[in-house]
């Protein structure tokens, strides 16, 4: 590909933007990826009424004047942790419809494929907004997947930041692996089903970046809920490609 790209985004693109400051360093004469964080203090409050408020709609257009680049979005993609990376008071379970997933937990109560569905759906409301935003400003645009869920618990607890602590992490512990896992594949379809609607391609994890099972490797996972630089450099290179 012979375009630059530019990444907008909140928290997720804090990978994205080590990667590009590495490549940057290496080679000044390379491809550059920008990245917008539409949730930084000269944008805020991000979104006024039903759209971006002027500051950030300007920066995006912008970018899009001066460097034509290619533009990818990857606005959201934590809903699925807030919802489900806490082991919840009364455990639940469900079975992923249309696709093999990991069976129902004999000890959790089973519920709905539609009941997650809608309770996700709920959360998911403003990331609609931004990826409609996005599609009105930009024309073109692909959104990222999120990172899928990491399998090792013990891993998250010790990574997970004050927002789930304050949420009683250290009480009530870490939801399953599989449990997760099941909720961040039916986030993506959601959000995937959204990018259809409006016209936006959607772009799964680079493969790389999972094991065998579909989990996030650790040597690409930031925190308990995000990539690092390595998982950056792999979603730029993915991009490149295109």
């Amino acid at each position: 590909m012979s375009k630059s790209i530019l990444v907008i985004g909140q928290s997720h693109i804090a990978a994205i933007r080590s990667a590009a400051k590495t490549r940057r360093e290496a080679d000044p004469e390379r491809l550059r990826t920008r990245v917008i964080h539409t949730m930084e203090p000269q944008y805020a409050p991000e979104v006024e009424g039903e759209g971006f408020t002027p500051a950030l709609e300007e920066a995006i257009r912008d970018q899009i004047a001066r460097n034509a680049p290619l533009v990818a979005s990857a606005s959201g993609g934590n809903v699925h942790n807030g919802f489900a990376l806490i082991r919840h008071p009364r455990p639940y379970d469900f079975l992923l419809s249309d696709e093999d997933g990991p069976p129902l937990d004999p000890e959790a109560e089973p519920v709905t494929e539609a009941q997650v569905r809608a309770a996700l759906e709920e959360g998911l409301v403003r990331d609609r907004l931004r990826l409609s935003e996005l599609k009105r400003i930009a024309g073109e645009v692909i959104q990222l997947e999120s990172p899928p869920p990491v399998a090792d618990s013990g891993w998250i607890a010790a990574q997970a930041d004050a927002y789930f602590k304050d949420r009683g992490l250290a009480d009530l512990g870490v939801a399953p692996a599989a449990l997760r896992y099941k909720i961040w594949r039916l986030h993506s379809r959601i959000v995937a089903r959204y990018c259809a609607e409006l016209g936006i391609a959607f772009l799964p994890v680079p493969a790389e970046a999972r094991d065998e099972r579909g989990f996030l490797r650790l040597d690409h996972a930031g925190d308990a809920t995000h990539g690092n630089e390595a998982y950056g450099e792999a979603v730029i290179r993915q991009l490149e490609e295109l």
